[in-house]
C-alpha cells in the first residue's frame, strides 16, 4: 500500500520492499486478495520472501507492523543506525495498542480492519516523510 502511494505521488526516488519472519514463497490469502482488489490494489502475483541482511544493508527505514518484530529485526541484525518504525505509532485515530493485527485465517472484515489501518497510518508517514516536499512545491501568493 506504501508503494502504491508512492507511485500515485510520483515518487520514484524511494524503493519500497516487503519482508518477514515466516516462510518464503507463500501467497496471499484469498481473503487479502480480495479486500486489496476492492481497495485498488493486486496482490495476486505477491509471495512472501523471508527478511535477510540484504533487506537490512543500506535500508533508511525499516517500517513493521509490531513491536515484537522490531526487536527480532535488531537482534537479527543489530541497530547499525537504522530506523525501525512500528506503524501503528501513526495512526491518528484512537487505538487500544501499537500493533497492526495480522488477520491471516480470519473473515475478510478482519482483512478491512487491518487495512483501513495501514491506510490511515500510510497516510500519516506520507505525510510526515514528504511534508518540505509538498511545503516545497506550493505556489507562492
Amino acid at each position: 500500500m506504501f508503494a502504491l502511494r508512492l507511485a500515485r505521488q510520483s515518487r520514484e526516488d524511494v524503493a519500497v520492499d516487503s519482508a518477514g519472519f515466516i516462510g518464503p514463497g507463500r501467497p496471499s490469502p484469498e481473503n487479502a486478495l480480495e479486500v486489496a482488489a476492492r481497495r485498488g490494489v493486486d496482490l495476486s502475483a505477491h509471495r512472501s520472501q523471508l527478511v535477510t541482511p540484504r533487506h537490512w544493508a543500506g535500508t533508511d527505514l525499516v517500517v513493521v507492523m509490531e513491536p515484537g518484530q522490531r526487536l527480532q529485526l535488531e537482534t537479527l541484525f543489530g541497530r547499525e543506525g537504522r530506523a525501525v518504525l512500528v506503524l501503528g505509532d501513526l495512526d491518528p485515530d484512537p487505538v487500544t495498542g501499537r500493533s497492526i493485527a495480522d488477520p491471516v485465517e480470519q473473515p475478510e472484515s478482519a482483512f478491512e480492519d487491518s487495512y483501513a489501518r495501514i491506510d490511515r497510518c500510510v497516510d500519516t508517514l506520507v505525510g510526515a516523510l514528504f511534508a518540505s516536499t509538498r511545503a516545497s512545491r506550493a505556489p507562492s501568493l
